[in-house]
């Protein structure tokens, strides 16, 4: 699948605050509130929990290590503000990954010492900011949820390995992945958290099933916990393991990890599946590729329909020291022609460690990262539902090119993830409204969310996309036009229901990483 450029209009992608709206669906984005660190790419602004009682927001702030109030204003919808009124009470040294908040209890995410390997923690507070108990969790906390009950809280520990200090003083040192199920009913009287390891699960059993190891490396070490969706029901968790491409699969009530699924691959060379990997070649080039895409999902959300549940993953992409570039690659002369070389260009992100089908030495499948796309699965883990090319198509159909595939951090910078991970699908948050169930899409690179009718969860179709970022590119968004160009880098979306919102609608929370701004937006219908 190929696009005529000359087709598509380039004043689109100079306009600010685009909003469009998919004619066959009655559901719009409409921005209401806003609130500006002025703070370019340090993480000012990156998960956001939402307290009805206060109608407050908690907001993970990584560029104060802090985790800021913010209070919803207005006697409507259309006099809506965002006001900074505090921050909740942390101690030096400890840096905040990720809040969520259920009833009265908010409940924070801590990362200890990663140059020490230390185990981070969960603080608690109640909905004045008064921080009741701390509690010892895994290794570098990356994500807190609390069951649909409120009774347990249960944290991805990702343990990510770190590479030693140059001067010799803090030695490399790769922690323990794991899961902590803490139990919250009683927090005031002192609770401790069960951790879950995977050091159970044999390497060579993971590897037969597909889970992406890294060679010599061990479940234990190897296994990065990123995101947590949990059941209507609280019984069952679903855990990313992004670099491992994979799901853990936790009984909650049990308090152990059940299974470990691979996620499989993503077929490139078919058509719905096409994508731009060149950077070099005209914006928009989306074509299939003999390529397989690792779908690595980030953040990953569940809803159940007819009884059933299912997950819904935005497959990102991850590398650690194994990316390579296609042009680098020592590749089997059957893997592809050189003409399909030269169409995909030799820039491409591709894995060096993966796609040795007959153990040679050489690449016979190239795998690059992410699957540019949103995934439906059953609660096993099997896909029912891909989209395909369809965020790059839509992208590039509303934006226009030069805006399509642009990276966060500048914007003059039309197609230059192309080569990478296109537009990086980072959050997804669920949401019933009218009858129907949504799926809200950040987009971490070009930005914007896009919005899905998945009520079927094996037919999902587009139903809109926002994107507030002014793409001008005589804007420098490193300088002094930050506030100009507005929101860049969607890290945290979260849904408002109409019965918790201030004013009695929908409403939808982002926190864009690299523009350190927060968006409020109502849900229109």
């Amino acid at each position: 699948m190929t696009f005529d450029l000359r087709r598509l209009s380039m004043a689109a992608a100079l306009s600010a605050c685009t909003a469009l709206i998919a004619p066959a669906h009655a559901i719009e984005l409409k921005e209401i509130a806003r609130f500006d660190h002025n703070v370019f790419d340090e993480s000012a602004a990156e998960i956001i929990a939402f307290h009805p009682g206060s109608k407050s927001m908690y907001v993970v702030n990584g560029n104060d290590d802090s985790i800021d109030v913010f209070a919803i204003g207005g006697s409507d919808a259309g006099s809506a503000t965002l006001t900074k009124t505090g921050t909740l009470a942390l101690e030096d040294g400890e840096n905040p990954n990720s809040v969520a908040v259920h009833g009265d209890l908010i409940a924070a995410a801590v990362a200890g010492s990663k140059k020490k390997g230390r185990p981070g923690k969960v603080v608690f507070f109640n909905a004045d900011g008064n921080r009741i108990r701390d509690v010892a969790v895994g290794a570098l906390p990356d994500m807190i949820a609390f069951t649909p009950d409120g009774k347990k809280v249960l944290t991805a520990n990702e343990g990510e390995p770190y590479e030693g200090s140059e001067d010799g003083e803090h030695p490399a040192i790769d922690p323990e992945g794991s899961i902590s199920i803490i139990d919250v009913s009683e927090v005031t009287n002192g609770v401790s958290a069960e951790n879950l390891d995977f050091k159970s699960f044999s390497a060579d059993d993971l590897r037969a099933k597909g889970v992406r190891l890294f060679p010599d490396k061990e479940p234990g070490t190897d296994l990065e916990p990123e995101y947590i969706t949990i059941s209507g029901d609280g019984k069952t968790a679903w855990v990313t393991l992004q670099e491992a491409n994979a799901l853990a699969i936790v009984d909650v009530a049990r308090k152990r990890v059940t299974d470990i699924v691979s996620l499989g691959v993503k077929d490139h060379s078919l058509e719905r599946n096409g994508l731009d990997s060149n950077d070099k070649a005209s914006p928009g080039d989306i074509r299939p590729h003999p390529f397989f895409g690792l779908y690595m999902p980030d953040g990953i959300a569940s809803y159940e329909v007819g009884g059933k549940t299912y997950l819904i993953t935005a497959n990102e992409g991850d590398a650690r020291e194994e990316d390579t570039r296609l042009g680098k690659v020592n590749l089997d002369p059957s893997a592809m022609t050189a003409e399909q070389r030269a169409l995909a260009g030799d820039r491409i992100k591709t894995s060096g460690i993966d796609g040795d089908t007959d153990g040679d030495g050489d690449i016979d499948k190239v795998h690059t990262y992410g699957a540019r796309s949103f995934t439906i699965w059953d609660d096993s883990g099997k896909l029912v539902f891909d989209s395909g090319n369809e965020i790059e198509v839509k992208t590039l159909q509303i934006l226009g090119a030069k805006a399509f595939n642009s990276h966060n951090e500048e914007n003059d910078s039309s197609d230059s993830r192309s080569d990478d991970k296109g537009p990086e699908p980072e959050d997804v948050e669920i949401a019933e409204l009218g009858g129907k169930t949504y799926a809200f899409i950040g987009l971490e690179r070009v930005g914007g969310v896009m919005v899905y009718d998945v009520s079927d969860p094996a037919a999902p179709s587009f139903a809109h996309y926002f994107n507030g970022r002014n793409f001008d590119p005589s804007l420098d968004a490193a300088g002094d036009d930050l506030t100009k160009i507005k929101d860049l880098g969607p890290e945290g979306v979260t849904f408002i229901s109409a019965d918790d919102s201030p004013f009695g609608v929908p409403l939808l929370a982002v926190a864009y990483e690299v523009s350190g701004s927060i968006g409020l937006y109502e849900i229109k219908l």
